[in-house]
C-alpha cells in the first residue's frame, strides 16, 4: 500500500481528534491485520470507491471511545448509546473526508459512502478477498483505539 495513500488517513485522524475532540493521537507501528483478526469494541468503518477501494475504519476500545466521544461532545459519556454510536461514525466520515480532499489534490477520484458503526467486544469486520489491511495502533490518554486501512489501488 503506498505512503501516498495512507498518510491523508493518519493524518486526517491525529487532525480531527486534535480539532474536533482536542485528544491527542499518539501513533505507534503499523503491521498487516490478518483476515478474521478481531477488531476492538466500537468500530465506524467508511467504505471507499473509485481508484481507492475497500475501507477505513476507526475502531476504539470502549474507555477510549467514551473519552474521545465525550470530548467531542463536551460531555461525560459511560454507556454505549446511539449518541456514542453516531459520533463515532461521525469521527470516522470526518476522518476520510479530510483524506479524501487531500488525495483530491493528488489526482485521485475517490467517493466515501456513508458510515457504519459496529458495536461488540472484538468483533470482526470482514472484507473483501484480495484488499490487505494494515492496522495502525494509536494511544490516548483515555485508552488505544486503531486505524484499520483495507485498500486497493484501481488503475
Amino acid at each position: 500500500m503506498k505512503a501516498e495513500i495512507v498518510n491523508p488517513f493518519l493524518q486526517a485522524t491525529v487532525d480531527v481528534l486534535r480539532t474536533m475532540a482536542g485528544v491527542e493521537a499518539r501513533r505507534g507501528a503499523p503491521r498487516i491485520k490478518g483476515a478474521g483478526e478481531p477488531s476492538f469494541d466500537i468500530s465506524g468503518l467508511v467504505g471507499l470507491s473509485g481508484q481507492v477501494q475497500g475501507y477505513v475504519a476507526l475502531s476504539f476500545r470502549q474507555p477510549a471511545a467514551f473519552y474521545v466521544v465525550g470530548r467531542f461532545l463536551g460531555e461525560p459519556v459511560e454507556e454505549a448509546n446511539a449518541q456514542v454510536r453516531d459520533a463515532v461514525g461521525e469521527l470516522a466520515n470526518i476522518v476520510a473526508g479530510g483524506a479524501k480532499r487531500v488525495l483530491a489534490e493528488q489526482g485521485y477520484d475517490l467517493k466515501i459512502s456513508i458510515p457504519t458503526v459496529v458495536v461488540g467486544r472484538n468483533h470482526t469486520v470482514s472484507r473483501p478477498r484480495g484488499i490487505p489491511c494494515i492496522e495502525i495502533p494509536f494511544d490516548t490518554d483515555g485508552g488505544p483505539f486503531r486505524v484499520e486501512l483495507c485498500l486497493k489501488l484501481e488503475p
